[in-house]
């Protein structure tokens, strides 16, 4: 095996338990549960849910922002190559 494919699935098998881990901590503590919260927690854990929200929808417009380019790239080549016709 390459070192590189080696190096490649350990992080693999490491982001996946990290996620893991990361994910089923609200499950083991009640502090994290929302009809346990109260004042502060539950403002907290508004905070907490939308960083996570404005992370994942960063992280969906950064995806599509890079497609839209590329297809805007494209066009705007077709566009030029039209013009000096």
């Amino acid at each position: 095996m390459e070192p590189l494919l080696g190096v490649k699935i350990g992080c693999l098998f490491a982001l996946l338990t990290l996620t893991l881990v990361c994910g089923l901590i609200p499950i083991c503590f009640k502090w994290f549960q929302i009809n346990a919260a109260t004042g502060r927690h539950r403002r907290v854990l508004s905070l907490l849910g939308c960083t996570s929200a404005g992370v994942f929808l960063g992280a969906g417009f950064m995806h599509m922002t890079a497609e839209a380019l590329e297809g805007i790239e494209s066009e705007i080549q077709k566009f030029v190559k039209q013009d000096r016709k």
